[in-house]
């Protein structure tokens, strides 16, 4: 994660960049924004330039052996502190617990660099524990004691994150006041909160604070149109996220799942000639307006484009497990003969409606089309 990868929060940027410029880095630092902001991210990005080999006066280089295993989470020096399951109260609670580390590390890893706007029940959902109560355990501090007792591996910063703090239990946040009064030499702590109002105030006092304001709508807009979002969907997401760029990423995940869900409905009504709900569904398209038209039938046509990747042998850009369990069935199904030609009359349909043919009419003939090549 570097700078340039969060949209907007320029002068947010240059006064972390001025904390290094200045020497004036604050041991204990604790990042606080609303539920997806950029928190974590911001927090990210901070790190990688502290620890960066070569770089600029304003951002990290992204290419070092660093910057490399920071984007991976896997640098020596970086250690990671977040809610999970409690470890088991048994005689052998430390093997226990290093048992549960090893088994979800990797998992939060993961989550991370896949979703590092994510929150705590995105978090919870890949970590396939919605139903349990996550917390930062006394274990957790005793980790973190022993980590920071020994001196970095490679002799520069050691930098410990601690996401979502306010889940720390009382036993596991007066562990670590003791290593916040008396931090070892270049080690930086990074508490990341959502609600750093409810943190115990022995733990505020000591941390340097560091809001994370919401983005402006028009940054959240053009953030997803570069991610290949349409600009009328991404305004949308834009204005509904409040500035939260998490949120707003949620937002088009859940309109592509509803895109894909309609796609799906459709071809099901083109397999079963099911001509009354496919005139009233030219109708209800026709009722929509044109960049709204022209969205449906692009997001159509890329679902059909990876049936005939998938057709061809390649990985198809799906973004999650049941949308590519459909491409794998309608491409099985359909072959990429019969494919390319649902393709080509999209694309046709898609200059009709460009040119204001009239759109319930077209739609209905894209939908005859399908049947005739889904029946030849």
């Amino acid at each position: 994660m570097q700078f340039s990868d969060i949209p907007g929060l320029n002068e947010l940027k240059s006064q972390l960049v001025n904390t290094y410029t200045r020497g004036k880095v604050a041991h204990a630092q604790l990042f606080s924004g609303r539920s997806g902001t950029a928190a974590l991210p911001m927090a990210l990005a901070y790190a990688g330039f502290l620890m960066c080999q070569n770089k600029t006066k304003t951002e990290s280089c992204g290419v070092c052996s660093n910057c490399v295993r920071i984007q991976k989470l896997i640098h020596p020096d970086i250690h990671l502190l977040f809610p999970k399951i409690a470890t088991p109260k048994t005689g052998e609670k430390s093997k226990k617990y290093y048992k549960t580390l090893s088994e979800t590390l990797p998992k939060f890893r993961s989550f991370i660099i896949n979703q590092p706007f994510g929150d705590l029940r995105s978090w919870a959902e890949t970590y396939g524990q919605e139903n349990k109560n996550l917390l930062i355990s006394r274990e957790d501090s005793r980790y973190i004691l022993k980590n920071v007792s020994m001196r970095s591996v490679e002799g520069g910063y050691k930098i410990i994150f601690i996401w979502c703090p306010e889940l720390m239990n009382p036993s596991a946040a007066n562990a670590i006041l003791k290593i916040l009064e008396e931090p070892p030499e270049k080690t930086i702590y990074l508490f990341i909160s959502h609600n750093h109002d409810s943190l115990p105030a022995t733990i505020l006092s000591r941390t340097q604070l560091v809001v994370i304001p919401p983005n402006q709508e028009d940054e959240l807009t053009e953030f997803l149109i570069k991610k290949g979002a349409d600009r009328l969907t991404a305004e949308k997401a834009a204005r509904d996220a409040e500035g939260r760029l998490g949120v707003a990423i949620q937002l088009m995940e859940e309109e592509d799942k509803q895109e894909y869900q309609t796609f799906q409905k459709w071809m099901l009504e083109c397999w079963n000639k099911d001509f009354i709900s496919l005139i009233r569904r030219s109708e209800d398209f026709s009722k929509s307006g044109k960049v709204s038209q022209r969205a449906t039938l692009d997001h159509a046509i890329s679902l059909v484009r990876s049936a005939v990747l998938y057709a061809a042998g390649q990985k198809p850009p799906v973004r999650n497990e049941e949308e590519l369990l459909f491409i794998s069935k309608y491409s099985d199904r359909l072959g990429f003969s019969r494919l390319e030609k649902i393709c080509l009359m999209t694309n046709n349909a898609i200059a009709h409606i460009e040119r204001y043919a009239n759109p319930q009419i077209t739609h209905f003939n894209l939908s005859l089309g399908i049947i005739e090549v889904l029946n030849g």
